[in-house]
């Protein structure tokens, strides 16, 4: 047998690619997406910030991410792409599968990372007015417990919020926030809801009116949840908060200790006048508000849709918009509760184009998320909106302490049901 040449063999080996390690390869991947949450004191049920930890849970790491449970985005295929995405590319979820099936090498801690990835949201570049909690809380209930701190706004003016991040208190039960705007005339009835009941806030489920009935006309400002940095809006948008309003701050705990405390403070950039005014606009069936929203115990799947121009609902809700020439969508953020299971958002054109705005295939009442558009969609006269939600009413969804199947509808409460998108929207 002829021997082959030393000297190309070793030049071959050495430009062979080098083996995927933690620090030069998953480490950065980890940091990028994971560790804000997987970390020691943080919200997710174990740390992925060292090279030990994630050697543990690298068979489930792989396992999360292949099946598109980690990061968290529901958010299916669709005619638009979106800002502030989390997933993982097939190629990164493969440098993970490859490190496992390597055997989880370390490599050297000196190595340089093979990728960078920015922080989602792009992280808040300046706070002009910090909001925390009045006292701190201590979770009554587990393992959910839905908790809603009113919050007087206290600028002497008008202002538009243009960023916003939110510091919990307490990393390992702060699961998602929401904000919602009370305008001037109805800013006193939070507090009221907050003297009815015992100890800081008032309990509230689906919304900011708890048990109360729905008496004034209430905005969207914004939402967080575990992972995000952060966020500058995009496209120069804000939302106008007037003096006198009253800003409710909506915490979701996961309590796994109802002896521990949280003081949870909002971190705002304001400016005195947006460059592009804009608005959260819930779009929904009047009817189903009345009782038309039947979701029959035993049924599996359940489908309510509804299809109109929604401008004039918009107004009627008090949009502060010029809606004459339409609007820009610029986001959405679905909401309906443990029922639901899929939840679609179409945006049919006057000319008979469909436009998928948002599919989320696989509905998760604890991951809430705005969905921005990297581009907005212009709606304009003779356009419509189509909102479909599907419900499972089945024995599959009973929860805890459930003791049968009962006919559910409309409602702010645990037990009923809603099929809301809320529309970032714009001035054309």
């Amino acid at each position: 047998m002829r021997a082959l040449p030393l000297l190309p063999l070793l030049a071959s080996l050495a430009c062979a690619p080098a083996g995927v390690t933690y620090h030069a390869d998953v480490k950065p991947l980890l940091e990028g997406r994971c560790v804000n949450c997987h970390v020691a004191g943080g919200i997710a049920p174990f740390a992925l910030d060292s090279y030990a930890q994630a050697k543990t849970y690298g068979a489930s790491m792989v396992a999360a991410t292949e099946s598109g449970t980690m990061p968290p985005w529901r958010a299916g295929a669709a005619d638009v792409h979106y800002l502030r995405d989390p997933s993982l590319t097939a190629a990164q979820k493969k440098v993970l599968s490859d490190w496992v099936n390597a055997g989880m090498p370390e490599g050297d801690a000196k190595a340089k990372p093979t990728v960078q990835l920015a922080p989602i949201g792009g992280g808040l570049d300046r706070t002009d007015l910090t909001l925390a909690m009045p006292e701190a809380y201590t979770p009554t209930q587990a393992p959910d417990d839905y908790r809603c701190f009113p919050l007087t706004w206290p600028q002497a003016q008008t202002m538009a919020v243009t960023g916003f991040d939110a510091e919990p208190g307490n990393t390992r039960m702060v699961h998602h926030i929401a904000l919602y705007l009370v305008p001037p005339d109805a800013a006193d009835l939070p507090h009221q809801w907050d003297q009815e009941e015992a100890g800081p806030g008032y309990s509230c489920f689906g919304g900011p009116f708890g048990k109360h009935d729905q008496s004034f006309a209430v905005q969207l400002i914004t939402a967080w949840i575990p992972g995000y940095q952060g966020v500058s809006f995009p496209r120069g948008m804000g939302i106008e908060v007037p003096k006198g309003a009253t800003v409710v701050l909506q915490l979701h705990y996961n309590v796994q200790d109802t002896k521990t405390q949280d003081l949870t403070k909002l971190h705002f950039k304001l400016e005195p006048k947006a460059q592009r005014r804009a608005a959260y606009q819930p779009y929904l069936n009047v009817a189903w508000v009345a009782g038309q929203m039947k979701i029959p115990a035993g049924q599996s799947e359940v489908v309510h849709q509804y299809q109109s121009d929604p401008r004039d609902f918009f107004r009627l809700l008090g949009s502060p918009l010029n809606l004459d020439n339409g609007f820009n969508l610029e986001a959405v953020m679905f909401h309906m509760h443990r029922l639901g299971v899929h939840g679609q958002l179409w945006l049919n054109k006057a000319n008979g184009t469909s436009i998928k705005v948002l599919d989320v295939p696989a509905w998760d009442f604890h991951w809430q998320i705005e969905y921005y558009l990297d581009t907005p969609l212009r709606f304009e006269p003779g356009d419509k909106l189509h909102l479909s939600c599907t419900f499972d009413n089945s024995q599959a969804r009973m929860q805890p302490g459930q003791q049968q199947l009962t006919d559910v509808n409309w409602g702010e409460n645990s037990d009923e049901e809603m099929c809301v998108a809320n529309i970032l929207s714009t001035e054309p």
